[in-house]
């Protein structure tokens, strides 16, 4: 897989406050990138959800200062405004650019509020306009919840996961068919041959290579992917080409 350029959509890092196998260092989590062939990777703080978003946001960009490599890129939490723990759109998305912040996150169900538009409305009409990506990694295994969040903020670029044993298929199928701006990270498909049926019916493009690291080791997905049986254009997309287009479209 090494003729091929990965770029790692889920992945998090920093020293973590319970112990844990994250890597403590962008020094660290590069030699494990190099070691399974990956090219780049969208890493989240390690901490999220176990501390507070204004928290992990600070540690993470502590974190990718030390990184010299350009290879990776941050992920920030949002959190509603109400309370005034995170500054204005604005102010923001000035700070994640500075920050070397490519995509935002929110943990809304460790972190106690509800992921809606009377909550979170003004900063993710901003994120559509500016079309920063917004990961769902917090949702995974609520699909009530992610239909409504989706069906909230369909201007958004979204994307979802599942973490679950079986399949997500029934669950995923109808988001992939009705909203243009919904992309799933594979992380945990394990679907004999399920890859390359989501690739022939939705497009390719919809679909992002994430490992999940450290959860998963970041060669798990290289393999059914390799062997979906999908040309080499489509497996291209997966692996990174359509992240990193996604990334460079961003407007902060």
């Amino acid at each position: 897989m090494r003729d091929l350029f990965f770029y790692d959509a889920l992945c998090a890092a920093g020293p973590v406050m319970t112990g844990g196998n994250a890597a403590a260092t962008p020094g660290a989590l590069l030699a494990e990138m190099d070691r399974y062939g990956i090219d780049k990777a969208l890493v989240r703080h390690a901490n999220l959800p176990n501390v507070s978003a204004e928290l992990s946001n600070r540690l993470l960009a502590e974190w990718l200062g030390g990184d010299r490599s350009g290879r990776l890129r941050g992920v920030w939490c949002l959190l509603p405004e109400q309370c005034d723990e995170l500054p204005g759109p604005d102010q923001l998305f000035q700070r994640m650019a500075a920050a070397n912040i490519g995509a935002l996150t929110l943990a809304p169900f460790a972190h106690r509020w509800i992921p809606c538009r009377l909550t979170i409305g003004r900063i993710m009409d901003a994120a559509a306009e500016r079309h920063i990506p917004v990961l769902l990694d917090d949702f995974t295994g609520r699909w009530r919840e992610i239909y409504a969040f989706v069906q909230e903020f369909p201007d958004n670029i979204l994307l979802v996961l599942d973490r679950s044993k079986h399949g997500p298929d029934r669950l995923l199928r109808p988001l992939l068919e009705a909203y243009a701006n919904v992309y799933y990270v594979i992380s945990g498909h394990w679907v004999p041959e399920g890859i390359r049926d989501l690739a022939e019916r939705y497009g390719a493009e919809r679909l992002l290579y994430g490992s999940d690291h450290p959860r998963f080791n970041q060669g798990n997905m290289m393999l059914p992917l390799k062997h979906s049986g999908l040309p080499l254009e489509s497996i291209r997309k997966i692996a990174g080409e359509t992240l990193e287009s996604l990334l460079q479209g961003g407007r902060l």
